[in-house]
């Protein structure tokens, strides 16, 4: 492959993500993607059909949810991918709140409970998804609390977390996460030389990059985690400033009953600090 590509936008952008991971021209992608996710063979998986991203709403109370690439695959398994570059308030609710829609969505009034395909959520995180594991890939499902088997095989979640991409055994995979978390030229070209599926995956990145409403929407969509991250890093100042006040107020008040004649354990208990 020739090294005359222009400067390629980030997959870790949940715009690109999407064109390159949720368009039926480039479902192969979509397949080894999920492939190596779930653990399939070569070939395993045949075929995927995607989905309007916008899930049902059941009433107009109801949330709506918009997800990133919504799947169904040949073997009439259920799934949602989902690029998230930063973490958000409630996101493992919102995760779960989203993945339960993938199972009532399959039934119509009057259908059998036995119709129920597996639903499984795919997240690429940018961050510290999990602080509970030093893993790369998590995999969640609904398990007995002491000997630990699963209830049944319709939910499970997989976390993938970029952040922790070197602790990854899955060669394969590891290769696609590579790819996802590529920002330079150099990067996308060596793994372009690896496999022919990054040949395609880099040549369809390259159409996207050169394509001037795309790379409105994706300036568009910096601008904006940066303008989130500037009010949270503000609001966190704010916090931490009152907080530092708050404290300074308790450590005069905690001297005023010293000098006072109280002892300190004695002052800590009048302003119920112990």
């Amino acid at each position: 492959m020739k090294d005359n590509l222009p400067e390629l936008l980030s997959p870790k952008v949940d715009i690109i993500f999407k064109l390159l991971f949720g368009d039926e021209r480039n479902k192969d992608l979509t397949i080894s993607f999920i492939s190596a996710v779930l653990g399939y063979k070569d070939g395993e998986l045949e075929d995927i059909s995607f989905y309007d991203t916008h899930l049902k709403r059941e009433s107009v109370d109801d949330k709506l949810g918009i997800l990133d690439v919504k799947a169904k695959l040949s073997n009439g398994n259920v799934i949602d991918i989902e690029m998230q570059a930063y973490s958000v308030p409630d996101v493992r609710g919102r995760i779960s709140y989203y993945r339960s829609h993938l199972l009532t969505e399959q039934l119509g009034t009057g259908d059998p409970y036995s119709k129920l395909k597996p639903a499984k959520s795919i997240i690429v995180a940018d961050f510290d998804f999990i602080p509970e594991s030093e893993k790369c890939h998590t995999i969640f499902q609904t398990l007995e609390k002491d000997e630990h088997f699963p209830f049944n095989d319709l939910e499970e979640i997989h976390v993938l977390c970029l952040k922790k991409l070197s602790r990854l055994d899955n060669e394969r995979l590891r290769e696609w996460l590579r790819f996802i978390n590529s920002e330079k030229r150099e990067e996308f070209m060596e793994l372009a030389g690896i496999d022919p599926v990054f040949v395609k995956a880099v040549d369809v990145l390259a159409t996207f990059s050169v394509d001037d409403h795309n790379r409105m929407l994706y300036e568009a969509r910096l601008k904006e985690w940066r303008d989130n991250k500037s009010r949270m890093d503000g609001a966190l100042a704010e916090c931490k400033a009152e907080c530092e006040l708050e404290h300074q107020q308790q450590m005069r008040e905690l001297f005023s009953l010293w000098e006072s004649g109280a002892s300190l354990a004695e002052a800590k208990r009048r302003m119920g600090l112990s």
